[in-house]
């Protein structure tokens, strides 16, 4: 009975190493960045430096033991444009035939069909990497174009301990093996028992090129991009990583110890005697069924999650952004998030006055206290929004898969008939212009709180720009929406308005003009085009409006005989800053507040591509040894007529005279939409 036992667990293991296997050799799909800054024409000479390149790629990867090559294609006449540089990289398990069957489809087909006329390329396949660009790339670590890889699945079990297991063994065994052992493919791999049923198993590979120091810097910076997830890794162009919970590459290539399979429990040898010996046959039956029949429903329940898990993948690059889903299921993600109606009423006390916090064009904003005591703010978006269920599930997830300590935190979303719901963290001490434009309260904020809100609002700005798994334009930065916590830290709310950015977009447009005109920039106020520089822009206004503790109307008022802009960059032309800053601030640090004033004057200049980038705005913030370079004339006033659709909330316009726009206050929320 022992001996049939036994063989029992062998043919499940070994069944189980077969579905597995299958599992891992699924249809891989390429990935690719090529940006569309530098093209090249169908009959140049860099056309036909390309195809010698990727011939060569292709004919030195039939027969290459270590998985890697590079090749450069010099130009006939040694004009630099012409010359390029390329590289292939193969994972470290596959062999020579597949290995040349991978490169040859990324050069032949995959990369002139996705990256036609592109002088800068790199595609990944899961067997394979090929990279070309026509400056030298060879022997330089970098990690500014990555590719995101998850599986959009809960983790079963304790999801901090599982990350960690993670962490750990990429860092301390992958990534070290990686960088420093002897194989010449810099590819290691290892794995990691969670429990007796579950396995880690995780690979990491670097380009041979990059020494030591490199390889392990660009694994660990990888690693710590990780997303919380049962299954995932990063592509790079000069590493990857990824881990999963099955072999998915060849466990030849595991360091020793070999892999052994999970072993169970002990059991007592007098359970599995001969049936005329002391112990009950009948019992030993029994045990062996009961085993069995548990394996079995192990097994079941894990097949069953390894084929249902869906899988993301997200590329970033320096100017876009590509997001592909294997399949658009999202509903495990929103069940954690959806809240039901009834228990948003009961804590909003069916939405009453008393409760109120703000009221908008896009809907009114609730405090409210659920079961557990925790306070929230409720955005109760208007019946007429003309927003579909997919569109605000969609809004919902994106904004809901932002994390970042300078904004402000989705809790949930309720959809209930035509009741549609956003459930936030409520911050105790409201927005911003409740402070900076209050004569009172504007007194709490010093110099020391300012300068605090403005580089956390950069930071927070740069991360939807560059850092986030998505490149999100918020489009409606402005006072209100900064909110406070009790710290007063500044938080970034209100991505009702916000776009992603797709694959090598660099700009959008669009002919619904939402925001609020103040803080607009021309070319979006007047041609609907829009881009980083647009929050580029209106971070610069807002920048302006805390150090002057004056809103930008865009116009002048009754108040004020100019407006904002006008004023600070009049008074910097005549060489007085120090006169547009708030009366209630002690100048003590000028030299900080001139330096703020400076880099607010060049976020509003008038030319979109004269405007910084968040990075070197951070920069800025971060190093007063840095010269910033003279501001340019700022968009200036002249006139506008607006037509405001008080049904839709949006602005139209009908009539512009002069070369830039009056930037009128919309219809605004003083609480996050």
């Amino acid at each position: 009975m022992a001996q049939t036992f036994s063989q029992v667990l062998v043919i499940f293991s070994f069944y189980v190493l077969i579905m597995l296997t299958m599992i891992s050799k699924s249809t891989s799909y390429p990935n690719y960045y090529c940006p569309n800054d530098t093209t090249f024409a169908n009959n140049s000479q860099f056309a036909t430096n390309l195809n010698t390149l990727f011939h060569f790629l292709s004919s030195n990867s039939t027969n290459n033991p270590a998985g890697y090559d590079q090749a450069v294609v010099p130009s006939d006449d040694n004009a630099k444009d012409d010359a390029i540089y390329g590289h292939f990289l193969c994972r470290g398990d596959q062999n020579a035939s597949s290995c040349q069957k991978c490169v040859t489809m990324s050069t032949m087909t995959d990369l002139p069909n996705l990256c036609p006329n592109r002088k800068i390329a790199t595609l990944w396949y899961n067997e394979c990497m090929v990279r070309y660009s026509n400056s030298s790339f060879f022997g330089s670590m970098d990690d500014s174009v990555y590719l995101v890889y998850y599986v959009t699945a809960n983790i079963i079990g304790n999801e901090t301990r599982f990350m960690e297991l993670v962490k750990n063994m990429m860092n301390n065994k992958i990534g070290v093996n990686a960088a420093l052992g002897g194989s010449q493919k810099k590819f290691a791999t290892y794995y990691v028992n969670i429990s007796a049923f579950q396995t880690i198993y995780g690979l990491g590979q670097c380009t041979p090129d990059l020494s030591p120091a490199d390889c392990n810097t660009c694994i660990t910076d990888g690693i710590a991009r990780l997303m919380v997830s049962p299954g995932g890794g990063i592509w790079q162009p000069s590493c990857n990583i990824r881990y999963d919970l099955y072999p998915f590459f060849d466990l030849s290539t595991l360091p020793s110890p070999p892999l052994q399979p999970p072993s169970l429990p002990p059991t007592p040898a007098a359970n599995f005697t001969h049936p005329s010996g002391n112990g009950s046959y009948t019992g030993k039956i029994a045990i062996l069924v009961t085993v069995s029949t548990i394996l079995l429903i192990v097994l079941a329940i894990g097949f069953y999650l390894l084929f249902r898990r869906r899988k993301s993948w997200i590329k970033f690059g320096a100017a876009s952004v590509f997001h592909r889903r294997d399949d658009s299921d999202e509903s495990t993600s929103l069940v954690s998030l959806q809240f039901d109606f009834r228990t948003i009423k009961v804590a909003t006390n069916n939405f009453s006055d008393d409760n109120k916090l703000g009221r908008g064009g896009f809907g009114t904003v609730y405090k409210g206290r659920l079961a557990n005591g925790q306070e929230v703010a409720v955005k109760r978006l208007a019946k007429d929004s003309g927003q579909g269920d997919e569109e605000f599930k969609t809004e919902v997830l994106l904004v809901a898969k932002l994390q970042h300590k300078n904004l402000v935190r989705l809790l949930g979303f309720c959809i209930e008939r035509k009741e549609r719901l956003l459930i936030y963290e409520l911050l105790p001490n409201t927005s911003l212009d409740h402070f900076l434009f209050d004569v009172r309260k504007r007194s709490y904020l010093d110099w020391r709180s300012r300068y605090n809100i403005i580089v956390s609002i950069a930071r927070g700005i740069l991360y939807l720009h560059e850092e986030s798994r998505l490149r999100i334009i918020h489009r409606d930065l402005k006072a209100s929406n900064i909110l406070l916590d009790a710290e007063m830290n500044p938080k970034i709310a209100d991505f009702g308005t916000a776009r992603l950015f797709e694959v090598d977009q660099t700009q959008g447009d669009t002919i619904r003009i939402v925001g609020t005109y103040a803080y607009m920039p021309p070319e979006y106020a007047l041609h609907g085009l829009f881009s980083v520089k647009s929050d580029v822009y209106s971070f610069g206004v807002l920048v302006l409006e805390i150090i002057t503790g004056r809103k930008n109307r865009g116009s002048p008022n009754e108040q004020y005989a100019e407006d904002l802009i006008n004023f600070v960059w009049r008074n910097w032309r005549e060489g007085t800053p120090l006169k547009v800053v708030d009366p209630t601030l002690s100048i003590r640090s000028k030299t900080d507040i001139i330096r703020c004033i400076h880099m607010g004057l060049l976020c509003v200049q008038e030319n979109a591509e004269d405007r910084p980038t968040m990075s070197f705005i951070v920069l800025m913030l971060s190093s007063h040894s840095l010269t910033l370079p003279a501001p340019s004339c700022p968009a200036f006033v002249t006139s506008i007529a607006i037509r405001v659709d008080t049904k839709s909330h949006h602005h139209t316009k009908e009539r512009t005279i002069g070369r830039s726009s009056v930037n009128k206050d919309s219809i605004t929320d003083p609480y996050p939409r």
